[in-house]
C-alpha cells in the first residue's frame, strides 16, 4: 500500500472507481468497521507501471483525503501489522504481509515523505509557486 484515505474522506466513490487494481473498498467493507472508504494495503501498487500517478489522489475532490503511508515492504512488516489503522486480508489461512508479498511502489517518493498523513495532491494554489 502507500495511500491511506483519511476521515475527511467525503464517500463520493471516484477514487473506488478509478482504481486499477481494486484495492479501495467503500465503508460498507471497511475491513476495520470504520465509516470511511479503505486502501486494501495488500493489493495497493500506487499506479506503478500503470499511470504516472495514483488515480485515486488524482481523481479525489478533498485535498488532503488521500495520503502516502509507508511503502508495503519488508522493512514496514510491523507497521502493517501491528496498526489498529489496518486490518490486512488473507489467502488460504495466511496473512497478506509484507513480508510474505511485497508491493510496488513509487521509488521517487523518500520514506521522509511517507506515513499516515503525508499528502499525495497538492492544492491548486501550492502548484502556483
Amino acid at each position: 500500500m502507500s495511500v491511506i484515505i483519511s476521515e475527511e474522506c467525503i464517500n463520493c466513490d471516484a477514487c473506488r472507481t478509478v482504481c486499477p487494481v481494486n484495492a479501495i473498498v467503500d465503508d460498507m467493507e471497511n475491513p476495520t468497521g470504520e465509516s470511511r472508504y479503505y486502501v486494501k494495503p495488500e493489493k495497493c501498487i500506487e499506479c506503478v507501471d500503470i499511470f504516472d500517478d495514483p488515480q485515486c489522489a488524482a481523481i479525489c475532490p478533498s485535498i488532503g483525503t488521500i495520503t502516502w503511508d509507508l511503502a508495503f515492504i519488508k522493512e514496514n512488516n510491523d507497521h502493517f501489522t501491528t496498526s489498529e489503522v489496518y486490518k490486512l486480508g488473507e489467502r488460504k489461512g495466511k496473512l497478506l504481509t509484507p513480508e510474505a508479498k511485497p508491493k510496488k511502489y513509487r521509488s521517487d517518493i523518500p520514506a521522509t515523505m511517507r506515513g499516515v498523513g503525508e499528502l499525495v495532491e497538492v492544492a491548486p494554489e501550492e502548484l502556483a509557486s
